[in-house]
């Protein structure tokens, strides 16, 4: 189920109205981030959503999720019903190095 506005309203509140890659405020002109890319299986709903700048999003590319910002995404998500999508779960888990493989077992236990 792809983003809907009310999903982007709230990701704005759970996230403090800021850009959940740099922290700044993101106003107006936010852009969604896939946090797992599409490129790699990604969904397309709030649960692997967040705002952020384009700037931002153009600078992060197609890079998975550090561990620092899945923790901080679960943190935001705990008790909202967006929700998080397993995979990024999962990923947390990965060992170094073996993250792209995790990514893609989980994405495939998840059709």
């Amino acid at each position: 189920m792809p983003v809907s506005p009310e999903d982007s309203q709230v990701m704005d509140v759970l996230q403090g109205g800021r850009c959940f890659l740099c922290g700044e405020p993101v106003g107006g002109k936010a852009t969604f981030d896939h946090l797992i890319p599409q490129a790699y299986g990604g969904v397309d709903e709030p649960s692997n959503v967040v705002l952020v700048h384009r700037r931002c999003n153009q600078k992060k590319g197609d890079r998975l999720p550090t561990p620092e910002e899945i923790e901080r995404f679960i943190q935001q998500r705990r008790r909202s019903r967006l929700g998080v999508w397993p995979p990024l779960l999962a990923l947390l888990e990965a060992e170094p190095g073996d993250e792209w493989m995790t990514v893609a077992k989980a994405i495939a236990g998840t059709r």
